[in-house]
């Protein structure tokens, strides 16, 4: 079945990650099996009445105004069995996994072992570890030389950082590769200081974030997103649109703690272009902006939201996707995968196997070091 897709951003962002005075990032998108802005008009104009507004906006409506339109949405949700998808970021943690990739490249940085970063549940535990070594100042830091391309200021950094992985409580493999691969990156950071644009920004991680729901509710439900809109904003949308022909084609599913990370496949879960509309015409992107204010208040402001608002909420995380990028999130994922990986039965004929695969790996990875 066609679906019809509205997108929305909530927080103030851009390039400048630790500028104001927010730590957080929203994207949310309202996926249901009718163009919302022009079947349900007559209910929008409903809504704008009750409201005594022209437009639906979270942060002006504010708890009262939206009090006396929750009932009504919560009914609406239901009845239209519509669905959402919030992605989240958290801004410390992005600029984290942002000088991990950085750093922990196997193809920029020859100390990294290739496994530990190409594999889901080993990328993971390595950037667990790196994120408790760095502190918001370095975080900063690295996010000031990294928009202004310094190389020295990036090596300096990363040889602090490695000055500190023999003081960490972790295992000695962890503190071999961290140590290894910071100390590499630290005396070549020419080498894995990328250049910096758009795409490094909140705004375009969350988006490209939306397209692993996406993905998953076509293959799990068969549905393919016919028409896809996007509220209308000067700075990143051009981002959006190159990155659309690539991100609507392919998945990269990483459901699994042992998934790789070259593993992408072609899907077929769009049939549309990205459509830019402007919120003020566009009842879905509307409907996208008050939902997404009411979540944000509960899960951030810990509103305790009564009356009909709390029935919203309550409709809301029934038919929500909400995906968190922060360090709990990233705990939570590590601790899932290695109970997945502590269920699985190996022969021995296996392990010897891996024994030796891992011992050619890690022979090639010390040639290479020499050889750079």
């Amino acid at each position: 079945m066609k679906c019809y897709a509205y997108a929305d951003e909530s927080g103030n962002s851009g390039l400048r990650l630790f500028d104001n005075d927010q730590d957080t990032f929203w994207t949310g998108t309202l996926i249901a099996f009718a163009d919302v802005d022009r079947k349900y008009l007559a209910f929008h104009k409903e809504l704008l009445q009750t409201v005594e507004k022209s437009e639906l906006k979270g942060s002006e409506l504010g708890r009262g105004r939206i009090e006396k339109i929750a009932g009504r949405l919560a009914w609406f949700i239901r009845e239209k069995k519509l669905r959402f998808s919030f992605v989240r970021i958290f801004k410390p943690y992005l600029a984290t996994t942002k000088q991990f990739d950085l750093v922990f490249d196997s193809g920029a940085n020859p100390a990294v072992p290739p496994q530990a970063y190409a594999v889901r549940q080993l990328r993971l535990i390595n950037v667990m570890h790196f994120g408790q070594m760095v502190g918001a100042d370095e975080l900063t830091e690295f996010w000031d030389l990294f928009q202004k391309q310094d190389a020295a200021r990036f090596g300096k950094l990363l040889a602090v950082l490695r000055d500190r992985v023999n003081h960490m409580p972790y295992d000695a493999r962890s503190i071999q590769i961290l140590s290894e691969s910071l100390d590499w990156a630290s005396k070549h950071p020419k080498e894995v200081l990328d250049p910096f644009d758009e795409g490094d920004a909140p705004n375009f991680v969350a988006f490209t974030a939306l397209f692993d729901h996406l993905h998953r509710f076509h293959k799990e439900r068969g549905h393919t997103i016919g028409c896809f809109v996007h509220d209308e904003q000067d700075q990143f949308v051009p981002h959006f649109a190159k990155g659309w022909e690539y991100l609507t084609k392919f998945h990269a599913d990483e459901s699994s703690p042992l998934a790789i990370m070259s593993d992408i496949h072609p899907v077929s879960s769009f049939d549309c272009t990205l459509e830019v509309r402007s919120s003020e015409t566009s009842f879905g992107l509307q409907l996208v902006d008050v939902c997404m204010w009411v979540l944000r208040r509960a899960m951030e402001k810990k509103d305790q939201l009564r009356g009909q608002c709390a029935a919203l909420l309550d409709c809301l995380i029934g038919s929500s996707y909400i995906k968190d990028y922060d360090f709990d999130a990233l705990i939570r994922e590590v601790q899932a995968g290695a109970r997945f990986l502590a269920q699985r039965d190996y022969t021995d004929e296996e392990l010897a196997q891996a024994r030796k695969t891992l011992g050619q790996i890690e022979e090639s990875r010390r040639k290479r070091v020499l050889a750079s």
